[in-house]
């Protein structure tokens, strides 16, 4: 693959690749006169007629893969070695959105392919402000893609690395809807499996977003859901409930379970069972109850902390019976404060958040056992939070 060494092999590449109207080109070239292919790249970004991720593709040779069916690739959200999402726009109707693409190692993985549509299959099946929407699926294009409504927001793992723990009052909004949406999903029978931080987006207007539907559990068919044997853990080890670690045949429990040990995250910034010993966090998980809430943050109402300890009890039939019950359960502490969602966007840097959960989580003291999930790693690197603190 060789780039262009040319200005002339820049529009040359630009009119192949259709990644510049012929028109937009033509009045570019009249206004500038320009002595090198990397100095038209570099004043192409300035206009804005590209982006700099779509300069470095072309300034490689790879214009061409900037398109995914009918979707022009303007930037990347993120990477891991399961899978890539980009930004994209569809050609006609000017809309963007984020598709999720097969890393090249996995595009012909069975097991890869079937997670995929299945969890295009799940989110066909919901409809809720709670849950990421996907558009459309494309199996049969190399490589195969999900499109995906893009979010303007950051993953609650990002949002507590970057601007620290989260009040009472965040947390409980934070609850409220996510369990919303679990209800959503409950009601025609699925279980997440893996909720975590990492798969919960955060917006602008704060309103949060289920994401990574991969290992999805179909209850009422469970043909899609047992495509790795009983020795496999589906999930993350510092998220999955005591019961999920010796079967996957869970309910709706689980997923409770898992959005309690998100609130300790978001409380605390590390999970209930902190560390890196995963057999010493097996058992733990199954024999003790994780470290007070109150003690680490006296801050917090005494019902509230209780309230989470309840969706982290050891014994299902002891916690909240339905994301209904635990939703209205939190409702009360549900008042954010005027600084939310705001102050979780201005620490960053960067003019837009990127919107994509995390294929493992980065803070020190999380373990992935089978990494299952089909998202990728953001771009950015995070650091680890300060425990029990804003």
């Amino acid at each position: 693959m060789t780039g262009p060494q040319t200005v002339q092999d820049v529009f040359d590449s630009l009119r192949r690749d259709r990644l510049v109207e012929p028109a937009q080109l033509a009045a570019f070239a009249d206004r500038h006169a320009l002595a090198s292919a990397p100095a038209a790249l570099a004043r192409l970004v300035a206009d804005g007629l590209l982006t700099e991720f779509q300069s470095g593709e072309v300034a490689v040779g790879n214009g061409a893969a900037l398109w995914l069916g009918n979707y022009r690739v303007l930037d990347r959200l993120g990477r891991g070695g399961m899978s890539h999402v980009f930004l994209a726009e569809h050609a006609l109707l000017g809309k963007r959105v984020a598709v999720k693409v097969l890393s090249d190692s996995l595009r012909a993985d069975p097991g890869a392919r079937r997670r995929f549509v299945r969890e295009a299959r799940a989110a066909a099946t919901l409809n809720h402000p709670n849950i990421i929407t996907v558009f459309d699926v494309d199996m049969a294009h190399d490589p195969p893609f999900l499109v995906m409504e893009h979010v303007d927001g950051v993953s609650l793992q990002e949002a507590v690395a970057r601007s620290g723990t989260f009040a009472a009052g965040e947390a409980a909004a934070v609850a409220v809807q996510v369990a919303d949406g679990l209800a959503r999903a409950a009601s025609v029978g699925l279980v997440h499996r893996d909720i975590k931080p990492a798969n919960l987006l955060i917006d602008r207007r704060g309103a949060v977003k289920i994401l990574d539907l991969g290992i999805v559990r179909f209850t009422h068919d469970d043909t899609h859901s047992q495509t790795h044997g009983n020795d496999v853990i589906l999930g993350t080890l510092d998220y999955l409930a005591p019961e999920q670690v010796d079967s996957s045949e869970v309910d709706t429990r689980a997923d409770i379970y898992a959005l309690g040990a998100t609130l300790y995250f978001l409380l605390t910034g590390h999970p209930p069972y902190p560390g890196n010993d995963v057999a010493w966090k097996l058992r733990a998980k199954q024999t003790t109850d994780p470290h007070p809430l109150h003690q680490l943050r006296p801050d917090l109402p005494l019902e509230l902390a209780e309230a989470v300890h309840r969706l982290l009890a050891r014994d299902p039939a002891a916690r909240y019976a339905t994301p209904v019950a635990m939703a209205d359960a939190f409702r009360p502490w549900a008042k954010p404060g005027s600084e939310f969602p705001g102050r979780l966007f201005r620490a960053s840097s960067d003019s837009t958040a990127r919107a994509c959960a995390t294929d493992h989580d980065p803070l020190p003291n999380t373990l992935r056992i089978v990494k299952m999930s089909l998202w990728p790693t953001p771009l950015k690197g995070t650091t680890p939070p300060v425990p029990g603190g804003r």
